[in-house]
């Protein structure tokens, strides 16, 4: 079997060096214009960044993917001293955001898709650019992405600017061989799949569907998105008004059971009132110190946890 290769902000690392991995967390935002209104993602102090991932390594942690894509607040050389500081592997992502993080006259909106797919392309292949926020970027680093990030909102597929830039993330996929994790809002996960799998050609294994647990109620669905060979990551771990600890415990444990144990990825997909080291009682760690304790208790062998938080991650984030 061919090696597997993660393209991290400190340069490749193979499966042995993963460890313990949470494919969607936030680690550091700078420079958009939604922290005007949205003090919860302004994780703007590099030290306190660094200091939450040092909390994550001191409980076993070893990687976590950064959510933050191309122009909206990534910054691609702090990630590299947040690693360096932390000693945690962090994969950074290329890609577009949910609209909130851009102005509505965005460059973002109206860039034609063939320069996006190119765009989103040399992140990956080259580097990572230092700024986009209000021009495009023109200063690029030596730093590059591991994973596209892309997304669909309520409207779904109806939105021309988003199946523009949703095809240019999923062709960038296809080129590069990274994968790509998809923010859903309660939309039809089914269509995006097809558009990615069905149109474009990528192979569903080197899709992540985001946010599945923000409903729990409905399991049928759940497996009827799992059916189709994509990830499902179940990231609002922490974020208690989607769900209790219990009903995500028992969600997975569903999944498991009904087949799907490979394609399950877990993470907390955290703002800054679930960061230790921005005040919370919460963390990027709580997966470690809690979360994984109560699914020993619930029953989940020590081979179902390595699965889906060692295993899953290096079958879902290699480059290739």
């Amino acid at each position: 079997m061919k090696e597997r290769v993660f393209q991290t902000v400190l340069g490749n690392i193979d499966e042995s060096s993963l460890g313990h991995c949470q494919p969607h967390e936030h680690i550091y935002i700078v420079g958009t214009t939604d922290q005007e209104i949205c003090p919860l993602i302004c994780m703007n102090n590099l030290p306190l960044s660094a200091k939450e991932l040092t909390y994550y390594h001191e409980k076993g942690g070893g990687t976590v993917v950064d959510a933050n894509p191309l122009a909206t607040g990534r910054d691609a050389l702090a990630l590299q001293d947040i690693s360096r500081l932390s000693g945690v592997n962090i994969i950074a992502t290329t890609g577009y955001h949910i609209p909130k993080f851009y102005r509505a006259d965005h460059w973002i909106w109206t860039t034609p898709e063939e320069e996006l797919t190119e765009l989103f392309a040399s992140e990956i292949t080259e580097g990572m650019f230092m700024e986009g926020f209000y021009v495009k970027p023109t200063v690029r680093t030596d730093v590059k992405a591991g994973l596209i990030k892309a997304m669909i909102t309520s409207e779904g597929l109806e939105n021309a600017h988003t199946v523009r830039c949703l095809t240019a993330a999923g062709k960038a996929a296809r080129q590069t061989g990274a994968s790509i994790m998809v923010h859903t809002e309660g939309v039809d996960e089914l269509k995006m799949i097809d558009l990615l799998a069905g149109k474009i050609g990528l192979d569903p294994s080197k899709i992540l569907v985001c946010h599945v647990d923000r409903q729990v109620e409905d399991l049928e669905r759940h497996e009827q998105i799992a059916a189709q060979g994509v990830f499902m990551e179940y990231d609002t771990i922490t974020l208690f008004q989607f769900h209790n600890n219990a009903d995500e415990l028992k969600m997975l444990r569903h999944m498991a059971d009904k087949g799907y144990l490979d394609q399950i990825l877990i993470s907390t997909d955290p703002e800054t009132d679930r960061m230790k080291a921005y005040g919370s009682k919460v963390g990027i760690d709580y997966i470690l110190e809690h979360f994984i304790p109560l699914m020993r208790l619930c029953g989940f062998s020590a081979e179902e946890i390595e699965k889906i938080t060692r295993k899953n991650p290096a079958a879902a984030l290699c480059v290739g």
